[in-house]
């Protein structure tokens, strides 16, 4: 095994690609509407490369930067905290049905650690990758439900 761990998450959404772009990248959103209920977000100051936001969850506190991407997407990478190297790249990719969102989540890994436990550690990853997405999908279609027009009988 490498030494590092690159999973790829694919979730149809039934909104805009506009629209999930929004929501995705809305930092307050998702700590107000607590989208991910084990994560806290506080936005910092912006760092030299752009945005910059921690995120508290079990595991400890990280610091993420936030970089926009020429095609659109978005990457998120961890500066410092525990999950030193991560990084969480979107793609909001129009769909027949919505918006397909990419979702590639690469972490770094010790050649040590990969030998013994990279198998286990990628299960997990793919676990919370694929929880992540889905969470988020249910908020942007909870919110597209509500915005749709009422019809006279």
């Amino acid at each position: 095994m490498s030494g590092f761990i690159e999973i790829l998450h694919a979730e149809r959404v039934a909104a805009d690609p506009g629209t999930v772009r929004a929501v995705y990248v809305d930092l307050h959103h998702r700590e107000v509407a607590r989208v991910h209920p084990r994560e806290h977000l506080r936005q910092r100051a912006h760092g030299p490369a752009g945005p910059r936001f921690e995120c508290r969850a079990r595991s400890g506190l990280d610091l993420f930067e936030r970089h926009e991407r020429p095609d659109g997407g978005v990457l998120d990478r961890c500066v410092a905290g525990p999950h030193w190297g991560r990084s969480i790249g979107a793609r909001f990719v129009p769909d027949p049905d919505g918006t397909l969102l990419e979702l590639t989540l690469t972490q770094p890994l010790r050649a040590v650690l990969a030998r013994f436990l990279g198998h286990w550690l990628r299960a997990r990853l793919e676990a919370e990758l694929r929880d992540f997405a889905h969470e988020i999908r249910l908020d942007i279609e909870r919110g597209q439900a509500k915005r749709r027009p009422l019809r006279a009988a």
